[in-house]
């Protein structure tokens, strides 16, 4: 397996360095002061409202570094970044606390945003989100489908096939971002990408056959597709509950997992109760 680029150093396929990102050091996160005060629902709203008061704001460039975890000898361990793998979660595991979201947004919004968002947290950076219906959660993220070649003409993720701009592009092994893109996973070249008021065919393409799994951030509306992490997805590391949410190889076509939520909703209450669901 090829070895992702460090951010320290020149990556082969490097983003706008307008948009890198800067880092907020020497602070509690925001992730542990929700945990212990309870505040998510505050900060969603505070979120979203701060997020509505930057829209065409642009990051200024920064130094990015990354923060290798720690061994018990106190020395930085490597981390593994994993290609060929897929997002797994666990309905009877899953109890929709969120915290895969908030990992989540709090990793991109820094990414891209660092200034305009390291007082708040914002959900709707989120490239993963548990949205809970009558009785049931279920976790929408991207199943990362691909279209059949006997079938459809081609192999490529349905919503990169019908994308006019060619934004949404498969990174190698060997290039991107480590932590953030890479690994022969999906990423959004925000350059190219036309945003929600412009565009649309990606979110279009997945609400209506595959799923619905594209969202649009906050500020610049770009499109949002999960990327993985280039391969060390931060949703799994936050997840409190053992086995809800795992990340392993892909075994069958992404397509089989590509539920849109309410049908996936359904399904998944006349499995656990035996029974239709009524709302």
């Amino acid at each position: 397996m090829a070895r992702v680029e460090r951010r320290d150093k020149e990556p082969t396929k490097q983003p706008d360095p307008k948009k890198e990102p800067g880092v907020e050091g020497g602070k509690i996160s925001r992730r542990e002061f929700i945990v212990g005060s309870g505040a998510g629902v505050a900060g969603l709203v505070i979120g979203g409202v701060v997020g509505n008061q930057v829209i065409g704001k642009k990051a200024p460039a920064a130094a990015p570094t990354t923060a290798a975890p720690a061994t018990t000898d106190g020395t930085a361990a490597a981390v593994e970044y994993k290609a060929g793998y897929q997002l797994y979660y666990d309905p009877y595991a899953c109890t929709g606390c969120n915290m895969c979201a908030v990992a989540c947004a709090e990793h991109w919004s820094a990414f891209y945003y660092p200034d305009e968002t390291k007082d708040t947290l914002n959900l709707e950076f989120a490239r993963i989100r548990p949205m809970r219906f009558q009785y049931v959660d279920v976790v929408n993220v991207c199943s990362a489908c691909k279209l059949i070649p006997w079938a459809e003409g081609t192999d490529k993720h349905p919503c990169e096939f019908v994308c006019p701009e060619e934004a949404i592009q498969v990174i190698p092994e060997g290039e991107g971002v480590a932590g953030y893109y890479g690994m022969g996973y999906k990423w959004v070249d925000r350059e190219k990408c036309l945003g929600a008021d412009k565009c649309w065919r990606c979110a279009e393409i997945c609400e209506e056959q595959f799923g619905s799994a594209v969202s649009f951030d906050p500020i610049e509306k770009k499109a949002q597709i999960c990327s993985r992490c280039g391969g060390d997805p931060q949703c799994v590391k936050a997840c409190p509950e053992p086995g809800a949410l795992t990340f392993g190889p892909a075994i069958i076509n992404g397509r089989y997992y590509a539920y849109k939520p309410t049908d996936a909703a359904n399904l998944l209450f006349r499995k656990m109760y035996n029974s239709r669901r009524k709302l």
